[in-house]
């Protein structure tokens, strides 16, 4: 008996520690508006997302509340040229009875290039 609740706990703790991607599963340029899709159904559970376009800019979303976690997408037009950091991380939202804990999972980078 012993033997068995030492493997469950195991088999808990090594699934807890494994990260998640928070990736997006498509990130496209069209002139200097970029849109990144996601499908998030993966974290099995509402959570926030804070998406930065690396210009200032930064889009919070509450996935599985604001927006479906299976397929979504955000748009960010840059006003000019230059080399951006596009970054996806989990981050806790507070929006009346409806926060949610930040999505679990590593931080996403792409650098982006616009008008070079």
């Amino acid at each position: 008996m012993m033997r068995l609740v030492g493997l469950a706990v195991a088999v808990l703790w090594s699934g807890s520690v494994m990260a998640a991607s928070l990736e997006p599963k498509a990130v496209t340029m069209e002139g200097n508006t970029l849109k990144a899709q996601f499908d998030l159904s993966h974290l099995g559970q509402d959570c926030g997302l804070r998406v930065r376009f690396g210009d200032g800019g930064e889009q919070k979303i509450r996935v599985g509340r604001d927006v479906n976690e299976r397929d979504f997408s955000v748009e960010h037009v840059y006003q000019g040229n230059g080399g951006f950091i596009l970054e996806v991380e989990g981050k806790t939202i507070k929006k009346g009875l409806g926060t949610v804990f930040g999505c679990q999972g590593d931080v996403y980078r792409k650098a982006i290039c616009i008008g070079k």
